[in-house]
């Protein structure tokens, strides 16, 4: 039995060799993803504050207090607000499309901390596209769910930033290694897209 689950596994770590193999390009690289996380990130929390500043200044905790003059700084909250939010849909799409093929890694889970990381980012994706998608809809005044928007949006603001503190964690490594411009640190065992070759950068 143990024969068959071996070649079994020899076979699919094959197959998704391959597939990672079809999916690279050159722009699937560690050093872009850290490049497009630094912007959602800062986007993500633009988005974070004015929607706290909105929802506070709605529902006031006991004690809050916000300043009514000028009587114009919540059209610009809110603008900036959704500005910024939709801007996050392309860069978030952008991020994704860099770093998709390493749902093809294998194995699939390695330890029990791996599991954790990645049903982080599941939940990181599943409520960053949700986020922003049910804020547009919100701009057109079009509500086709029975849920309350204001209180869904405001949960999942909270879920959001802690998924993305935990992520942050996880790959601060490679955030450090990749971060400045012209980064020529090898590309980790278990990346998505091979190290350059030597001449490659000259095709």
């Amino acid at each position: 039995m143990s024969g068959v689950t071996d070649r079994l596994a020899v076979v699919a770590e094959r197959r998704f060799a391959g597939v990672r193999a079809e999916l690279a390009h050159p722009a699937k690289h560690p050093r872009t993803a850290v490049v497009l996380g630094r912007l959602l990130g800062a986007a993500f929390l633009i988005c974070f504050a004015t929607g706290l500043y909105s929802h506070f200044l709605q529902d006031p905790l006991p004690g809050m207090v916000f300043p009514t003059r000028p009587v114009w700084l919540y059209q610009a909250s809110q603008g900036v607000h959704v500005t910024v939010g939709i801007a996050l849909l392309p860069l978030l799409f952008a991020k994704l499309w860099t770093v998709y093929p390493k749902l093809f890694e294998w194995p699939p889970v390695r330890s029990i901390p791996h599991a954790i990381e990645r049903t982080s980012i599941a939940v990181l994706v599943a409520v960053a596209v949700m986020e922003p998608l049910i804020g547009l809809v919100n701009t057109y005044q079009w509500y086709p769910w029975e849920f309350s928007f204001r209180r869904t949006h405001f949960a999942l603001a909270w879920v959001l930033v802690g998924a993305l503190a935990v992520h942050v964690a996880v790959k601060l490594p490679d955030i450090v290694r990749y971060w400045r411009r012209g980064s020529d640190a090898p590309e980790s065992a278990d990346s998505a897209t091979p190290a350059p070759r030597e001449g490659d950068a000259d095709a």
